[in-house]
């Protein structure tokens, strides 16, 4: 077994990156707002991340994983939870991520987000209460795997419908892109990658990447996967009950010998990929017409330019948009103009 030392990161919420050269890969709209955003790759780690009100603190620590070494970019333990009543404001605060929501539907926005670090893992459980376009990058140089809490929430994720039996494992360095509706509530584990694959070879499934055949979706069994979400509801309620339970040992043993054993196994008995949310073509029609309206939403066009630019008639667009959305082209066009503004205000009176 060998020894690593793992820095904490910044011990408050709310940094902002202090790189204003960052040359990292936002997604589409996302640079608009960077005084808002928190930027975890600017590494090096020469950025100099600050939080309002409070000087962020270093602390070595050590932990035991494997024979191996995991990269020096996580707190050895960390609470973060907050009530949200914007979905940037929620975006900017979450930790190691860099994310960029924009609201599906009209009507004030609640969010629950709950993270937690422990032995070099990190949980979070979000919840929201509005329809959103989700993308962004997950932590960086971790393996992550995400868990529907129920089976009742509407969830497009990276093409595919996810149901209460998939977990969705991202690619390594791949966009967060998805779409959610009002009762979207999903676990995230992120995951060293040496700590994976220590537990895979000791559960006798092999190599990782060869256990996931390539699959970014995996349909479990009802059994393997209530006990996954029976292990991470356990863990959020003892990080919710009293914040020093993420310091515990016992606790750090359960993320990292516990949760990944579960899940590796859930997803070693899978039995499946989740379906697409629709062919390729419609996907394809969508999508240069999500491009068409971020070019051009500011110029007045209407649904009828917006099929033109495609190539598709109005009617295989308002079925190509529900099937990806939720929301027809005309409601999506309308939401999009009226987020757009609010971040044009926000960004000239961020106070």
């Amino acid at each position: 077994m060998s020894r690593l030392d793992l820095a904490a990161g910044p011990t408050a919420g709310g940094a902002v990156c202090a790189q204003r050269s960052c040359s990292i890969r936002h997604p589409p709209g996302k640079t608009a707002r960077t005084a808002h955003s928190v930027c975890w790759q600017c590494k090096g780690r020469e950025s100099k991340l600050k939080a309002p009100g409070r000087t962020s603190k270093i602390r070595k620590a050590s932990v035991f994983v494997g024979d191996s070494a995991m990269p020096p970019t996580l707190p050895l333990s960390y609470l973060l939870q907050r009530n949200f009543a914007d979905a940037d404001d929620l975006a900017a605060e979450a930790r190691q991520w860099d994310l960029d929501f924009r609201q599906l539907e009209c009507g004030r926005f609640h969010g629950d987000l709950l993270q937690f670090g422990s032995g070099g893992v990190q949980i979070g459980d979000a919840r929201f209460c509005r329809a959103l376009k989700q993308q962004g990058m997950p932590p960086p140089g971790m393996r992550t795997i995400a868990i529907p809490v129920h089976g009742r929430m509407r969830l497009v994720w990276r093409g595919r419908v996810i149901d209460g039996e998939s977990v969705m494992v991202f690619p390594r360095d791949s966009e967060l892109s998805s779409v959610s509706d009002a009762s979207f509530h999903v676990y995230t584990c992120s995951f060293p990658e040496e700590l994976l694959a220590t537990f895979s070879e000791t559960l006798g499934l092999g190599d990782v990447d060869d256990l996931l055949a390539g699959r970014e979706t995996v349909r479990c069994g009802l059994p393997d996967i209530t006990r996954v979400r029976r292990c991470l509801q356990q863990l959020c309620q003892s990080a919710r009950s009293d914040s020093a339970n993420v310091t515990g040992r016992s606790f750090a043993e359960q993320l990292t010998k516990d949760l990944p054993a579960r899940l590796l196994t859930a997803i070693a008995r899978g039995r499946g990929d989740c379906s697409p949310v629709a062919g390729p073509n419609r996907m394809a029609a969508v999508d240069r017409a999500e491009r068409f309206i971020e070019r051009f939403a500011r110029d007045n066009v209407k649904v009828r330019d917006v099929c033109q630019a495609v190539g598709v008639s109005e009617r295989s667009l308002e079925y190509a948009f529900v099937e990806r959305f939720g929301v027809g082209p005309k409601d999506y066009l309308s939401t999009f103009r009226l987020h757009a503004v609010r971040r044009r205000l926000r960004a000239a009176d961020p106070k």
